[in-house]
């Protein structure tokens, strides 16, 4: 386990009167010493399946971190026994859930008033980001260099800093070498669900070069063999549906890189993504993005991981914190991170030490990731995925596929095993979750998912459940395609999404959490996150019969 340091942050506690019928507010300043002593255990950990509320479990999002290993190395581990039980510390039972700005945000926001509507959405339109790009040196010198992509003028939006391919350039129209593409996002991890970015990877230099110039072929050449490789196609076998066209998977890179071994289920040391979170901003309609970024995310794989030997075993946590100007490793340590979040007045900053600790758990220390990733393993496939993240607003091109073929087969045996009786990845997780995301507080993206609301169940009942009533399907269009209404959410739940985490900024509260949606989803609020950890222990997967649909869908295997 880490050892944990201990922080002093102060924040603004607002108490209640208990007489009269208006509460009177107090602001006062309190002390907390090490509020959250695990933040990298993330807020979606503690979901109610409703164990708490109902006393038996009625879903469970678990599955799709908590899973078996995507790849044979060891950055992966099999973790889908977590299914089954609460773990949490025991210094995190006696507390309590620790990320309050989704529970009880009135503790530690509530001195914040609520913004106008026109003051959000003035805010979101402002660019924090070309400030960053432009003043990379002393804090910020480890911000990435990779120029902004939307320019807002004249009431709407534009992209810049992309060639028709979705490469990036710079200020003077040079190749960067980062590419943005498109891909499925993870199962609940919608915008309609307050999580909107996008993703950019570059490889090292001698990836992009032939006889030492660069050759823009050849970098196609490189990434269709890495996203080929990162969905589990062997050397040898054949790589299809690629910009390219089809080709046998080589045993190492092409043009500079003709050194470098290909190896399944991983990146070259050297590759880098960087990862961009807005604001909502149903103005922009080609992605729903905001000018203003909330975040700046950033990854560098270091170095090969080691082929698991026996299975595997998870991997301890460093027995110290590195940190340095936002700049610190993901738990395996097979990848450098970077973080950076808006300040007060919404220029970026380095994430602080306690800040970054939210980051590193979920890239490396979890089953359901492929070296460490979410989104290239994702990608749509071939030519079509190599375009910003636009959610199917302006191409179409994200399918339900699942697990099994990925549209190009070009999956390994291990996911190839995974689903067979779903038609769908999100069929399967709205079934198993009884909604639209892990706390099932979206209630407005359900008739967006079943063309009867009340039939969204994980109990798999022949003519109550989207996987064996396929008929209730109602996030797909006629050609099979993801409707974007299924991600994107209403105006007014955008704007209630944006006004939280604006207040969480100007109360810099980010150690109490920064995944909020327009109001808070705690059990007390009648949301379905946990509060009180003293009493859970099982999460009645296994007891109610959950685990029995979990384990023949995805052929878990047997766990103590």
């Amino acid at each position: 386990m880490l050892k944990k340091k201990v922080f002093v942050a102060t924040i603004p506690l607002i108490l209640f009167s208990c007489g009269g019928d208006i509460p009177k507010e107090e602001i006062i300043e309190t002390k907390v010493q090490n509020h959250n002593p695990e933040p990298n255990i993330p807020l979606e950990c503690y979901t109610d399946t409703g164990i708490a509320r109902q006393g038996r479990a009625i879903a469970n999002p678990c599955y799709v971190c908590h899973t078996t290993a995507n790849t044979p190395y060891a950055n992966e581990v099999e973790d889908y026994d977590l299914q089954l039980v609460y773990d949490f510390p025991e210094e995190i039972k006696e507390m309590g859930n620790p990320w309050l700005n989704a529970i009880k945000p009135e503790l530690t926001i509530g001195h914040i008033p609520e913004p106008s509507d026109e003051e959000i959405w003035s805010w979101i339109r402002m660019n924090n980001w070309t400030e960053a790009y432009n003043n990379r040196k002393g804090e910020l010198e480890y911000f990435p260099d990779i120029p902004p992509i939307y320019a807002y003028e004249n009431g709407s939006y534009k992209l810049v800093n992309l060639d028709n391919e979705g490469f990036v350039l710079d200020e003077n129209g040079n190749y960067t070498g980062w590419r943005v593409f498109k891909w499925k996002p993870f199962p609940g991890f919608f915008p309609t669900n307050g999580r909107i970015d996008s993703t950019f990877i570059r490889l090292p230099e001698k990836f992009r070069t032939k006889n030492g110039k660069f050759d823009k072929e050849t970098y196609k050449k490189n990434l269709a063999i890495l996203e080929c490789a990162v969905k589990g196609v062997q050397v040898g076998e054949t790589c299809s549906g690629t910009e390219i066209g089809n080709f046998e998977l080589p045993a190492y890179y092409e043009g500079d890189a003709k050194d470098v071994p290909v190896i399944t289920y991983q990146y070259p040391p050297g590759t880098e993504f960087a990862h961009p979170l807005y604001y909502l901003d149903p103005e922009n309609s080609i992605s729903f993005k905001s000018l203003r970024i909330k975040e700046m995310r950033y990854m560098k794989k270091l170095a090969y991981a080691d082929t698991r030997e026996g299975g595997g075993e998870e991997e301890e946590e460093e027995e110290s914190f590195f940190w340095d100007k936002g700049r610190f490793f993901n738990d395996s340590g097979y990848w450098e991170m970077r973080a950076f979040i808006e300040d007060e007045n919404g220029k970026l900053r380095p994430q602080t030490a306690q800040e970054s600790k939210f980051c590193i758990a979920c890239h490396g220390g979890i089953g359901g990731t492929v070296d460490g990733t979410f989104t290239f393993w994702r990608k749509v496939p071939g030519k079509k995925g190599w375009m910003e993240q636009d959610y199917n607003l302006t191409v179409k091109n994200i399918k339900d596929w699942n697990y099994k073929y990925l549209e190009n087969a070009n999956v390994g045996p291990t996911l190839k095993e995974l689903v067979k009786l779903a038609k769908g990845e999100y069929q399967l997780y709205f079934a198993l979750t009884a909604g639209g995301d892990h706390f099932r507080s979206n209630e407005e993206i359900l008739s967006r998912i079943s063309k009867d609301t009340s039939k969204i169940s994980p109990v798999l009942s022949p003519e109550e459940n989207i996987i064996t009533n396929p008929e209730l399907i109602n996030y797909l269009d006629e050609d099979g395609y993801i409707k974007p209404e299924l991600f994107l959410p209403s105006e007014a739940r955008a704007l209630g999404i944006n006004k939280q985490y604006y207040r969480i900024v100007k109360a810099q509260a980010f150690i109490f959490g920064r995944d909020v949606f327009d109001k808070p989803f705690g059990i007390s609020n009648g949301g379905n996150s946990l509060e009180d950890l003293k009493a859970v222990d099982s999460t009645g997967v296994r007891e109610s019969g959950i685990w029995n649909i979990l384990r023949t869908l995805l052929k878990f295997g047997d766990t103590k």
